[in-house]
């Protein structure tokens, strides 16, 4: 009990004591009960203010801004869907293979997470669809035999873009790979099969679609700045971007249809910024508006490909930069202490020059199938994707890009992948030899051991001592709770639910 309601107390038995003695004092009137003060002040919880018209349902899209986009590789195939990338002898099994096969085991399969399955129409059996020899069993804690999907499928599509309108996320950008689908029929055929069923898949759930030009192999061999424009010409000409009427949800900024371009000012790219100048001028006179995906460090970065001058003036010629991330950091000390100011920094500079900038967000990452010698970032049940987030919206900017969607590749996915607990055994049949070269970055396996003297510094190691098993979902939480962050964010960004880095409850 309060000090101060004890010392009230005491005042009215005396009070009382008094009436009851005769004292002849009826006008005594003890105090009024002061109301108990909180040990801590309340605060209100603060709301991001958006300076920029909030995206109505229903509308098209008219800017960036506002917006929480997702990167969609559409990548993943399998024998049987009807495109010949998947279903050769030599080559089944697309995005989902490493070291051509797609079974059990390290650098025997490409993929660090597993597809959650029960809601697909078309399944796939690796072991018993597609060539012999090229794929294996999987096997599931409860003995069933694990299957996957294909982009190369509408239905898969389609599902993926009925998510996306489910949880709020607002739209993906289509990647779309120089070095596959130009001068590749296989791979064009393959991506252009995915983006026409997005393309359906963005009207019939009014989701915000843009294609996106992953620019490695630009500028090798026959991959030049005229390929890339025919290819672009194409996609603008087949469905009709400038005037709406077929694709009434593409991305528009600036009063035109968005594309973008990423890998620039990558130095280990075979292009340099006078050939990201051109192309961007072309690309402009095409009718295009531009987003440019660039490295980490694009405001201090110079090199002899990319000269600090040219390089800022190619930035100021885009509409939209997002800077990659992927792999500049790995905990929520590092975004806080080194990235969050570099942000903060890049958001500034942005908004001085006149170009609009998202701040890009992963949930977390692993690649070890292909890459056994990495490490892998621990999603920590979605706080080190939510402190991006926050952190970014929190500097200011207007607009997300989530990597990715659907990336089980790098294990940054944010649709729906199993648990821990139900992914399938990565146990290979028979075991073998792994082997990591330190000055080359390479890998091999085989039969036999290699002599770690000839690795320059590397390792040799049996796989199932590596032990590389499948990554997930955490076991206590379902496995949308990704998607669903990401419709937070969403609403976090538009001043629906708190600016803060403990997300709203479930």
């Amino acid at each position: 009990m309060k000090q101060k309601n004890i010392y009230y107390l005491l005042l009215c038995a005396l009070w009382a004591c008094t009436v009851s003695c005769g004292s002849g004092n009826d006008d005594v009137i003890p105090p009024a009960i002061e109301p108990d003060k909180p040990d801590k002040p309340v605060t209100e919880d603060e709301y991001n203010k958006p300076e920029f018209t909030l995206h109505e349902d229903g509308k098209p899209f008219d800017t960036y801004r506002g917006l929480v986009m997702a990167g969609y590789q559409g990548w993943f195939g399998a024998p049987g869907d009807g495109c010949s990338h998947s279903n050769a002898e030599n080559t089944a099994w697309y995005h989902y293979r490493e070291s051509e096969v797609f079974k059990p085991g390290v650098l025997q399969n490409s993929i660090d997470m597993w597809p959650d399955m029960s809601e697909y129409t078309k399944k796939y059996t690796p072991g018993v669809d597609g060539p012999a020899g090229r794929s294996a069993k999987f096997t599931l804690p409860n003995g069933e035999t694990a299957q996957v999907y294909s982009a190369y499928d509408e239905s898969s599509v389609l599902l993926h873009f009925k998510w996306m309108q489910q949880y709020g996320v607002d739209g993906v950008f289509m990647q779309r790979f120089v070095g596959e689908v130009i001068n590749n029929p296989d791979g064009k055929d393959h991506f252009d099969m995915v983006l026409k069923h997005a393309m359906k898949g963005s009207n019939q759930y009014q989701r915000a679609i843009s294609v996106m030009y992953d620019l490695g192999g630009f500028m090798e061999g026959n991959r030049d700045e005229s390929a890339v424009l025919a290819d672009a010409q194409s996609i603008m000409d087949l469905y009709n971007l400038k005037d709406r009427n077929q694709q009434k949800f593409y991305l528009y900024e600036g009063g035109k249809p968005l594309l973008a371009l990423w890998g620039v000012g990558f130095d280990e790219k075979p292009f340099n910024a006078d050939n990201i100048s051109s192309l961007i001028t072309a690309l402009k006179a095409q009718g295009w508006s531009i987003m440019l995906g660039v490295n980490d460090d694009w405001r201090t970065h110079t090199s002899t490909k990319w000269p600090r001058a040219k390089y800022t003036e190619v930035v100021k010629s885009a509409n939209v930069i997002f800077p990659w991330f992927v792999g500049r950091y790995n905990s929520i000390a590092d975004y806080n202490n080194d990235r969050k100011p570099k942000i903060d920094a890049d958001i500034k500079w942005c908004k001085e020059n006149g170009v609009h900038y998202a701040p890009h967000c992963f949930p977390g990452g692993a690649d070890l199938n292909m890459h056994p010698n990495n490490g892998v970032v621990d999603r920590l049940g979605g706080r080190f994707f939510w402190e991006q987030i926050y952190g970014g919206i929190k500097l200011g900017a207007e607009m997300v890009y989530v990597a990715m969607f659907d990336e089980m590749d790098e294990g940054t996915a944010i649709y729906k992948c199993l648990n821990k607990k139900d992914v399938p055994s990565n146990v290979p049949e028979k075991d073998y030899y792994v082997w990591y070269n330190k000055k080359t970055g390479g890998y091999g396996r085989g039969a036999t051991a290699v002599d770690e003297s000839t690795l320059d510094g590397g390792w040799c190691k049996k796989a199932s001592e590596l032990n590389i098993v499948f990554q997930g979902v955490e076991d206590d939480l379902p496995t949308d709770h990704y998607l669903w962050l990401t419709g937070q964010a969403r609403k976090m960004l538009r001043g629906e639910v708190p600016l803060k880095n403990a997300w709203p409850a479930r």
